[in-house]
């Protein structure tokens, strides 16, 4: 995130994700004295006369409440929302159920600014009430998804998409699809479903307009860092690697670029380095933190297997030299992954190699029809007992 572009009051970016990750930032325990990014975020809130938001963020963080300052904030809040009621009543009173449904968005995109998720949900919600076009509904819902997003509130965002989604199929335009399917993607993010969002992300790279939910940079970070967990390498060529869209992207960003590249080109020892990088990327982005071990130990696991599946046996001081690491380490690493079922290896001691193992075919079938065949038995018990009656 570019901490120079905390711009709160577009109204296209309300709620302002990028205020929602620098304050994930200053919860994290390197960033946690962080003087700079503390008054970062208390100017936005501030300029923003964000008083909900500031009395939330003091209490997470145990901070000390200006009283002056929050008392300035609440009194041009209830200024300002005192205003937007007397328009809501003015338009029920004289105008039109559209001039009631903008009335009521009014005031609700001013709750939102300022960090008041419940009261403008229940203000949406009246909106919504008011709400006859299709768009205009979905619109409505997606604001609530970026409530939900912000606050990482994951049942207000699993609630919404559901309701995103049966609007959808009622015959959206390009657009709205276009901004479901994005959230859909932000959210199989949080919930570690990368399969999901890499076949989402990679399908909107020509065609990717939802600034209002993340920018176009960290749109290309989530697109590289799923793609690359998820994709074959011939994939990851086609999708990535030879994408225009991509490279231009990437030129930008030479950490994404020689990751997605050093691993594409088995230069693990590069790979290994970018590899930590990402992880630090990964571990202050609040939509990744929670699964960056996970994914680190998997694109480990990948690398490993990208390399050993090419030989029938390799050395570990071979291995080692390719990762830039010592034996001992890709050792433990390997062994812990093959103990776990993660690689199918074996590693000789006496000759201080890994060795390929063809998997068992046999026992692989057996253990197939035994998983499957159980619940075929039981189905077929049952249609006999209706037969016989």
């Amino acid at each position: 995130m570019e901490d120079d572009k905390l711009e709160s009051d577009d109204p296209i970016k309300n709620p302002d994700l990028d205020i929602a990750q620098l304050k994930f930032k200053l919860s994290l325990p390197e960033y946690s004295k962080d003087d700079e990014k503390k008054s970062q975020l208390l100017e936005v809130i501030t300029v923003n006369d964000m008083a909900p938001y500031y009395e939330m963020v003091c209490e997470d963080f145990d901070w000390e409440i200006k009283e002056d300052a929050l008392k300035e904030m609440k009194e041009r809040n209830t200024e300002a929302l005192q205003a937007f009621d007397e328009e809501i009543e003015y338009s029920l009173n004289n105008l039109s159920v559209i001039d009631v449904k903008e009335a009521y968005l009014n005031k609700a995109n001013y709750l939102s600014k300022i960090g008041d998720r419940e009261n403008t949900i229940k203000t949406l919600s009246q909106a919504y009430d008011k709400t006859v076009a299709l768009g205009c509904q979905l619109d409505n819902v997606f604001h609530c998804i970026r409530i939900g997003l912000f606050f990482m509130d994951l049942d207000l965002i699993r609630r919404n998409l559901q309701r995103a989604s049966d609007l959808v199929d009622q015959g959206a335009d390009w657009h709205s699809r276009n901004c479901y399917q994005m959230c859909k993607a932000l959210f199989s993010l949080i919930i570690k479903d990368f399969s999901v969002s890499t076949d989402i992300f990679v399908n909107a790279i020509s065609t990717f307009i939802c600034t209002e939910l993340i920018s176009y940079d960290n749109f290309i970070k989530y697109t590289v860092l799923s793609a690359s967990l998820t994709l074959n390498r011939r994939e990851v060529k086609k999708n990535l690697i030879d994408n225009p869209d991509i490279l231009q992207a990437l030129h930008l960003n030479s950490i994404l670029n020689e990751y997605i590249i050093s691993l594409y080109e088995c230069d693990y020892m590069r790979f290994f380095e970018r590899l930590a990088d990402i992880e630090i990327i990964m571990k202050e982005d609040m939509f990744l933190h929670f699964h960056y071990r996970y994914y680190i130990r998997e694109m480990k696991t990948k690398a490993y297997d990208q390399l050993l599946s090419t030989y029938i046996s390799v050395k570990l001081s071979y291995m080692a030299d390719q990762f830039g690491v010592s034996s001992e380490y890709i050792e433990n690493d390997i062994s812990n992954l093959i103990a776990n079922g993660r690689l199918n290896y074996k590693i000789d001691k006496v000759t201080g190699t890994i060795n390929n193992t063809p998997k068992d075919l046999r026992t692989e079938l057996f253990k197939s029809v035994i998983k499957h065949g159980d619940p075929l038995l039981n189905r077929v018990q049952d249609l006999s007992r209706v037969i016989n009656i």
